[in-house]
């Protein structure tokens, strides 16, 4: 049975607290609040820590959150900061890394706030030093050495240490074969975005090889899809919602995202869900179409 989560973002704080609640009591596996300086987000560790005391039940986490320069995230001030958030939640953190998206939009984005956004290989090889030093400052209480090609640590202390033994568990988003490789290296659980059940299987079976080649156990490894979701009522007309979800994207109707978004009644969504846990997945993220009102939160509640 894969765990189901959601995704939520925005500023409205009172519609945020009512919708996290109402995630964590219908029995979501799962929520997740977006983290960069996009104006669809407050700062996202800051929130992390509002959703850490509000909900008693899911886990929690970024989105995704970065560490492509040490002005986005030093790792030092993450492991700290998940640290925080471990505690806030009772040992419920997900950490979730992203390597950033591959286009001149995001990389202007970042550099109009005076942060580096180096070509996509750096940007991988810095998330995957910077795993290596957030472990290593959870885990060594002693005072942690680090010299890498971008961080020197010397005897480094981390105190208090994570809730969850060896620090939360780290998950990557990624999808290129660069950000395969490294989530294969270093991370617990790996998550996909808006591909087909079949693009995700192809995906997956191409991880699980590397994880192999890199001498560890495929069984344990999280796997993770994130897709948005049109739900409706039984006898409902799905078609104005698809309408207005193109709208809210500003994407046309023959727009291939439309061919991922899981819509329909209860009955049919499931039913496309098991094509994804047949794949290989394990979790999955739901963004809902009606964001931040609860009626499809609740239509499709893991507990209905």
């Amino acid at each position: 049975m894969l765990a189901i989560g959601v995704q939520t973002w925005g500023t409205d704080v009172a519609a945020l607290h009512r919708y996290w609640k109402a995630a964590d009591e219908l029995g979501y596996a799962t929520i997740t609040y977006g983290d960069g300086l996009g104006e669809w987000t407050h700062d996202g560790w800051t929130m992390l820590g509002a959703l850490a005391v509000l909900t008693r039940r899911a886990r929690i986490g970024p989105a995704v959150t970065y560490t492509f320069d040490a002005s986005s995230h030093h790792p030092s001030w993450l492991a700290k900061r998940a640290v925080a958030v471990d505690h806030l939640s009772g040992g419920r953190l997900d950490l979730r890394l992203a390597v950033g998206a591959e286009d001149d939009a995001a990389a202007r984005t970042w550099s109009s706030h005076g942060i580096r956004y180096p070509p996509a290989a750096a940007r991988i090889e810095t998330l995957e030093e910077s795993v290596q030093v957030m472990r290593g400052l959870w885990r060594d209480d002693g005072g942690f050495d680090h010299r890498g090609s971008r961080y020197e640590l010397t005897g480094a202390r981390l105190a208090p240490a994570p809730v969850q033994r060896s620090g939360p568990p780290i998950w990557i988003a990624a999808m290129g074969p660069r950000a395969l490789a490294a989530t294969a290296r270093c991370a617990d659980g790996w998550e996909a975005s808006y591909v087909s059940a079949d693009g995700f299987a192809s995906l997956w079976h191409r991880l699980r090889d590397l994880i192999r080649d890199a001498g560890r156990h495929v069984d344990s490894f999280r796997r993770s899809v994130e897709l948005d979701a049109i739900v409706i009522e039984d006898g409902e007309a799905l078609d104005p919602l698809v309408t207005r979800f193109c709208a809210d994207r500003r994407i046309a109707r023959q727009h291939p995202l439309l061919g991922t978004v899981l819509s329909g009644d209860r009955p049919s969504i499931s039913e496309r869900i098991a094509r994804y846990e047949a794949a290989g997945a394990t979790h999955l993220m739901l963004g809902f179409a009606d964001f931040p009102s609860t009626r499809m939160l609740e239509l499709f509640a893991p507990n209905a």
